[in-house]
């Protein structure tokens, strides 16, 4: 039940990432084009991103870690990294996350410490962008072979 409990967190999380993605990417880019004036609800934007980001990627952790499926596929790692869908979700989905983590968390400590308004935007802009298309490419959408469904299926 926890386990059931976490996963759909995690699934419902997802949203949260991606339309606080969204926030950020929008403050930054139409900050770097209009060449606005980095303001606190800028650097907002990238520090909810980014804490959403974090603890969705704890989630995941504790997912993978907890997950009787993970320790079904781990069992026989040689095995499970001969079939696409199981490499998905034992290597594929965390190391992309993973990446998608480290840049977004880097690309805002290097936007804080930029010196110009400028420089703030172009390098969150950037690290945000690689971090949306890692995470794009990286969620099981439903149409793929190894999607899941958009929203958990609650009380059922």
């Amino acid at each position: 039940m926890p386990y059931l409990l976490l996963k759909d967190a995690h699934s419902i999380l997802r949203w949260i990432v991606i339309l606080t993605l969204l926030w950020a990417l929008l403050r930054f880019w139409s900050g770097l084009f209009g060449r606005s004036e980095f303001t606190r609800k800028d650097r907002a934007a990238g520090l909810v991103f980014t804490t959403f980001l974090n603890l969705q990627f704890l989630l995941g952790i504790i997912l993978y870690a907890t997950s009787p499926y993970m320790k079904g596929l781990m069992s026989n790692f040689g095995l499970s990294m001969k079939d696409p869908i199981s490499r998905f979700f034992l290597v594929e989905h965390p190391l992309a996350m993973f990446l998608a983590v480290v840049v977004a968390q880097v690309g805002f400590s290097l936007s804080k410490r930029a010196v110009d308004d400028r420089g703030k935007f172009l390098k969150g802009a950037i690290a945000y962008t690689v971090a949306a298309i890692l995470i794009l490419v990286a969620i099981p959408w439903p149409f793929m072979k190894y999607g899941r469904p958009l929203f958990p299926m609650i009380g059922g």
